[in-house]
């Protein structure tokens, strides 16, 4: 009795290195079937093909949108190694497909371009999807590929007969993966509406790469990116240590704030630690921008996190290469800027292009996740009530609006004060804003006369604006509707102090 030789169904859009796998097949005896453009590329390479049409006795229909899904591809692959099922083969003169490789039609990469949607319709890959399920579900008899990086199994373990079951289990477990995350973003492309209305939705992504640990040395961490058009996957680090998990989280809330400055025509610099801005300005020279922010808490600045809105030169990463930063982000470097970092070989410098905004903010609660809309509200200074006080100085107009492009990026309770465009003080993430507003005069050290106090909240009392009053903060921009609002105002107006009701809260937890 002669044993019929083993099968591999190969159909794969990208083809790299597929032939090098086809080719190791075919000479340890193993029959290749395949489709359209796979079967032509194999053919090509002098690798005997059996096309898929030839085992149907059905041709590919609908412009190539039926090719493979027919019960004689799909019976082989689904059969299990049992009496039953290979009789029920036999019966139909059929032979198992003990091997599937595959991998879909690039609706990912189509997303990258906004084509238009009969193209994207086209790119949806059904048959693929089809029978790499199949083979993952039939694991234990039918093996499954769809990563290049498993390629190197096919000659070390399955021609040999040496893959276990664990490898195999393991192998179908990434088909299901990879199946989900193509679906999750043909979902996401065809929902034009609120995602959080409907009923089922996946968040799947694609490992950028695993920092040294998670937020803490004893835990593990991964990052991944949901979009392919996420500035994460394309940044450029010009030096320094792999980026930690805190890395990414800060470097997260420095993008987002300098994409708030990215068509300023002056230089804008930030320092963050922990996910909060210590220290920020806007300058008309780079140099003068990084001073004013690092003046904002000196202390603090000591292993944060820098971003800058301009490409950085030489004379400021001279002056920046005296300071221990962990992380420097802009987008873009000076031939000298890098020559002067290069010194200092631990400092990560990140090149970022700005732009990207995010709509949906995920969090992870136990056995599950929140989701809501990104806060991108930005209401601008003439949208603002001036409910008590003086008219603002241009002066302070303009420390109001830059002030207030930075507040909700502080956690809550947040009061930030600020004065000709740089950040003073930050009272960040306390249980009561009255302690916040302490923290942040007193960080701001010298003198606030004359300065700006910004809260991403309503005062509930007016303890606050008394506190303001007496140390000489001038105007004071809230956004209003606590039941007590008239005594805040009388409070305002009795101390003289320009009192701005934005209308909008910006908590950040």
């Amino acid at each position: 009795m002669t044993t019929s030789p083993k099968r591999a169904l190969i159909s794969v859009y990208h083809k790299r290195g597929i032939d090098k796998l086809a080719s190791a097949l075919s000479k340890n005896g193993w029959e290749i079937i395949s489709t359209g453009g796979t079967a032509s590329f194999l053919e090509t390479n002098s690798i005997p093909v059996i096309k898929v049409s030839d085992i149907t006795g059905f041709p590919e229909i609908l412009g190539g949108r039926v090719k493979t899904l027919h019960p004689k591809i799909f019976g082989p692959i689904l059969a299990e190694n049992s009496v039953e099922h290979n009789k029920e083969l036999a019966d139909f003169s059929l032979s198992r497909i003990d091997l599937v490789i595959v991998n879909f039609y690039p609706f990912e990469e189509y997303l990258k371009n906004n084509t238009d949607l009969q193209t994207m319709v086209e790119k949806i890959d059904i048959g693929g999807p089809s029978m790499v399920r199949a083979a993952a579900k039939n694991f234990k008899d039918t093996i499954v590929i769809v990563r290049e990086s498993d390629y190197g199994i096919v000659e070390e373990k399955i021609i040999p007969g040496d893959i276990s079951f664990s490898e195999k289990k393991d192998l179908a477990s990434k088909a299901f993966l990879y199946t989900s995350y193509y679906d999750s973003l043909i979902g996401k492309y065809l929902n034009e509406g609120d995602i959080s209305e409907s009923e089922f939705l996946n968040i799947s992504g694609k490992k950028f790469f695993d920092p040294r640990y998670g937020e803490n040395p004893h835990q593990k961490g991964s990052i991944y990116i949901t979009d392919d058009n996420s500035p994460i996957k394309n940044l450029i680090q010009h030096q320094g240590k792999k980026l930690s998990y805190n890395n990414i989280l800060d470097v997260s809330v420095v993008y987002d704030l300098l994409n708030q400055f990215s068509t300023e025509k002056d230089h804008f610099c930030v320092i963050a630690k922990h996910q909060n801005p210590c220290g920020a300005a806007l300058c008309e020279s780079q140099d003068s921008a990084f001073e004013n922010a690092l003046s904002g808490d000196p202390v603090s600045a000591f292993g944060g996190i820098v971003g800058f809105n301009k490409r950085i030169d030489g004379p400021c990463a001279l002056r920046m290469s005296k300071i221990f930063l962990e992380v420097i982000i802009a987008p873009e470097f000076s031939d000298k800027a890098l020559s002067v970092f290069k010194k200092k070989k631990n400092l990560r410098l990140i090149q970022l292009k700005p732009g990207y905004i995010e709509k949906d903010h995920f969090r992870s609660i136990q056995g599950g996740f929140i989701i809501q809309e990104k806060d991108n509200l930005n209401k601008s200074l003439s949208e603002f009530d001036l409910v008590t006080g003086r008219e603002l100085t241009s002066r302070e107009k303009a420390d109001v609006s830059f002030g207030w492009k930075i507040l909700k990026f502080i956690k809550s309770n947040a009061i930030l004060i600020v004065k000709d465009r740089k950040i003073l003080g930050v009272g960040a993430g306390q249980m009561s804003r009255i302690d916040s507003v302490n923290i942040a005069i007193q960080k701001s050290g010298n003198s606030v006369k004359g300065s700006i106090l910004l809260s991403d909240a309503f005062f509930p009392f007016s303890d606050s604006i008394e506190t303001a009053h007496e140390n000489g903060i001038s105007v004071v921009v809230e956004p209003g509707g606590s039941v007590r609002d008239s005594e805040v105002i009388n409070a305002g107006e009795s101390s003289g102090i320009s009192l701005l009701f934005t209308g909008v809260r910006h908590f950040l937890h």
